[in-house]
């Protein structure tokens, strides 16, 4: 039996460059964090090209980490990428709001752009959240893969590690700084609160340990067009997913990836056109466009874990993509969801 608690942790304040720790509640069984980042950013004049990135100003985290026991990483994913990820999984972001801090108006174009946005009053004031699950989405048993805080599950610390960026992080590559760039009016903040079950033992629901959800990425740089650009995914335990994102030049395009192979040696476990898995993917993840530049391959469409893509017996796990270089420096980035499976816990 379980009983679900929500709490609020504490607040984290934006230092460019560094990181900030915060100790995470070792009492129960974590199903997810919410994280909302909040601030207002100016720009200053003198540029004359470049634009904000997607998702723009998620990019101030660079990184959000888990740690258990030290060196266990159970995730390593950016804000940005975090909070399309949330988009997939549950067809929208839970906050993305950017507004003039005077009139409260939104201030999507203004900020497009590299154009100044003056300070006081025309400043942009946002506000933004995402959701880091342990609990697995889309499935028939979502807390198979709580994460257990205590003792019990082996847990001696628990860390929330953050890497802040920079102000100018939040622009392109093509942003040309002449003087102030970006920064703040009101120094952004990152609120973290956690979703937790309590378990209660009982005969008919007898505590189990749960399996590990891991999330982290694999970054790629294309350096030229080839139709077999190879990621090496380390084998061993089961996989729910992989996303790929696709850019150059700091902008998410559609065009570098061709065709997609999963294959462990001989054997194809998927070999798509670039494309058409984005159409299924908009029909699956019911959004009404898919976030440019990315691609699902979803290896558990039914919600069923045991039917996960189990590498315990595989001897390699390859991604095989038919890449176009595009622009000056093309990148793909994958993220797998990696299951450690404990035993009785993939159903």
């Amino acid at each position: 039996m379980k009983r679900l608690i929500e709490r609020e942790l504490g607040t984290l304040t934006f230092a460019a460059g560094q990181t900030s720790t915060l100790q995470m509640p070792r009492d129960y069984s974590i199903d997810k964090l919410m994280l909302r980042l909040s601030g207002t950013l100016f720009r200053g004049v003198g540029a004359s090209a470049g634009g904000p990135k997607d998702l723009s100003p998620a990019q101030l985290v660079k990184r959000i980490e888990i740690r258990r026991n030290g060196r266990d990483v159970l995730k390593s994913i950016d804000f940005e990428t975090l909070m399309r990820l949330n988009s997939m999984r549950y067809g929208c972001v839970p906050r993305y709001q950017r507004r003039v801090h005077s009139s409260g108006a939104d201030y999507t174009t203004q900020w497009d752009g590299y154009a100044a946005v003056t300070t006081g009053a025309n400043a942009m004031d946002f506000d933004l959240s995402a959701h880091i699950d342990f609990g697995m989405w889309r499935s028939l048993r979502r807390n198979d893969t709580l994460l257990d805080a205590t003792s019990r599950g082996g847990v001696s610390t628990l860390d929330l590690i953050i890497t802040w960026g920079a102000y100018n992080d939040v622009m392109t590559a093509a942003y040309s700084i002449s003087g102030t760039g970006v920064a703040a009016d009101v120094v952004p903040t990152l609120s973290i609160a956690t979703s937790e079950y309590i378990d209660v033992d009982t005969p008919d629901d007898p505590y189990t340990p749960y399996s590990d959800n891991k999330e982290y990425g694999i970054r790629k740089v294309i350096t030229a067009t080839n139709p077999k650009e190879l990621i090496e995914i380390g084998v061993g335990n089961f996989f729910r997913s992989f996303v790929l994102k696709t850019y150059s030049d700091d902008l998410q395009r559609n065009d570098i990836i061709n065709y997609i192979t999963l294959r462990s040696g001989t054997d194809v476990i998927k070999y798509r056109a670039g494309q058409a898995i984005r159409w299924d993917n908009k029909l699956e993840c019911h959004l009404e466009t898919m976030p440019e530049g990315y691609y699902l391959l979803e290896l558990c469409k039914d919600g069923h874990l045991a039917k996960m893509l189990n590498t315990s017996n595989l001897s390699s796990l390859t991604l095989e993509l038919d890449a176009t270089h595009q622009g000056t420096t093309t990148v793909v980035e994958v993220y797998p969801v990696e299951v450690v499976a404990a035993a009785k816990r993939i159903t």
